[in-house]
């Protein structure tokens, strides 16, 4: 019996040493892949809106109470607002969806990138292929999009063959941000 309790207690010391270093080790790279994660944002963010000489983060609480919204960004050139960027996060088929909506000042959409998503390679990841993401520059923000088969009108998206729940995914996040900028930003 106390060869049991003298190895369960090596076990527990081994457990706790291996917790607090994965800790460390959590707390360290946390912060690298954030600023990772921004630098990659900021690119994407410059691709969309590329007249911007900086992005701010918006600090409305209003961002909050939109669904798949994560945050929101005001485009500045100048000092002067010329456009938002709105990263959502949706559900796709084979997982969470990111992507960066660019809305100009005006209420139209300036573009839109995919920063991460697990669909599909061939069918569903075409939700990052310019062919698809074009599909949104221009629509108004003041109607919700929604996906159709085959060619649609002004509101609609038309979607990536064999991948709907893809092309739903995608049009989601564009939708919460027009959403974001109808409600809270405009």
């Amino acid at each position: 019996m106390a060869k049991i309790a003298r190895l369960s207690l090596i076990l527990l010391i081994i457990t706790m040493v291996s917790a607090a270093l994965l800790g460390v080790t959590n707390d360290i790279t946390k912060v690298i892949i954030q600023e990772k994660a921004m630098e990659a944002n900021l690119a994407y963010m410059k691709e969309i809106l590329t007249d911007a000489d900086e992005f701010k983060v918006v600090e409305d609480p209003g961002v909050e109470t939109i669904d798949a919204v994560e945050e929101a960004y005001e485009a500045l050139k100048g000092g002067s607002i010329i456009g938002y960027v709105v990263k959502t996060v949706t559900s796709g088929y084979g997982g969470d969806v990111v992507q960066l909506t660019g809305i100009n000042s005006d209420g139209t959409i300036a573009g839109v990138r995919v920063a991460s998503q697990g669909e599909t390679p061939g069918l569903g990841a075409k939700i990052a292929d310019e062919d698809f993401t074009n599909k949104f520059i221009g629509k108004s923000t003041d109607t919700q999009l929604s996906v159709v088969k085959g060619a649609g009108g002004e509101d609609t998206i038309e979607s990536i063959s064999g991948a709907t729940i893809s092309s739903n995914a995608a049009t989601n996040g564009v939708n919460a941000a027009m959403k974001l900028y109808e409600d809270v930003l405009k």
